[in-house]
């Protein structure tokens, strides 16, 4: 097996390097992708991996993405793991050495870590899997074709993984290791005498989350029931709710999501303006 990682940075924070270096030595090709407009100071003169960008331009995931499992085709890599710059391994050793003795299933596999949750000592077939930390064979991406692009941002592991398991791959969580990875902001607030969990997300990332997970209905429709729809839109109304309560830009923010539940029920994938 030969393994590649990329990482994506936008605006990274100084622990950066600190969560890379935590898997860097572990894999055969490191890829730092900077999505930061201007670029990031802090990736400048790398002790490890190659750094790439599109002329200093956000251009989302899966744009990054796609640019480097051609890279990785010309090269011969097997496999390439997809990493967030927040997140940090523990274990990554016995983590590649469990993958590499399923050497008779791991062509149908996609694998990942447990997230936040060590201690785990049992391998586990899951329904899906977080972006950050997951392994895809490349021949993947030749079977299903690549990462969307035009969902920039938000469900595109969602629909890469949808894509994987009609095309018979299943998702394994490795055991033994851990991933250590903030999900949002993290902050949590006391309300009603419960604690709530705010994301704190930027409207861009409000649009496409809520526009994205429309435009999936269509792209499988088999999958998605009037019950996961209605969910997805009740659900809509509460982040909405916190966003007002609790989340500072209030009005992009709700501005943002309602726009991209239009034109996602409209099956339109227009960029956020």
């Amino acid at each position: 097996m030969t393994l590649a990682a990329v990482v994506i940075c936008f605006n990274p924070a100084d622990e950066v390097l600190n969560n890379i270096s935590s898997y860097a030595d572990g894999v055969d090709y490191l890829y730092i992708w900077d999505n930061t407009p201007g670029g990031a100071a802090i990736l400048e003169n790398l002790p490890f991996g190659e750094l790439h960008h599109y002329e200093h331009r956000n251009m989302g995931l899966p744009f990054a993405f796609n640019r480097i499992i051609e890279i990785c085709r010309q090269k011969g890599v097997t496999h390439l793991m997809t990493m967030d710059q927040d997140s940090r391994f523990e274990g990554f050793e016995s983590f590649r050495h469990r993958i590499e003795s399923l050497d008779g299933q791991r062509d149908k596999l996609l694998f990942c870590p447990p997230l936040n949750s060590p201690g785990l000592t049992v391998d586990e077939e899951l329904h899906d899997a977080a972006q950050s930390g997951c392994v895809h064979p490349i021949q993947l991406f030749d079977e299903v074709g690549l990462f969307r692009e035009d969902f920039f941002i938000s469900m595109v592991d969602v629909e890469m993984q949808m894509k994987a398991k009609e095309a018979g791959y299943r998702i394994m969580q490795i055991a033994s290791c851990n991933l250590i990875h903030q999900i949002g902001s993290g902050r949590k607030v006391h309300f009603l005498g419960k604690n709530i969990k705010v994301s704190d997300y930027p409207p861009l990332r409000c649009y496409y989350d809520s526009r994205n997970r429309i435009l999936m209905w269509y792209e499988f429709p088999d999958d998605m029931c009037t019950k996961d729809k209605i969910r997805h839109l009740t659900g809509r109304l509460k982040v909405m709710v916190k966003i007002g309560l609790f989340e500072d830009n209030k009005r992009k923010k709700i501005a943002a999501i309602i726009r991209g539940t239009w034109n996602g029920m409209r099956n339109k994938a227009i960029p956020y303006q």
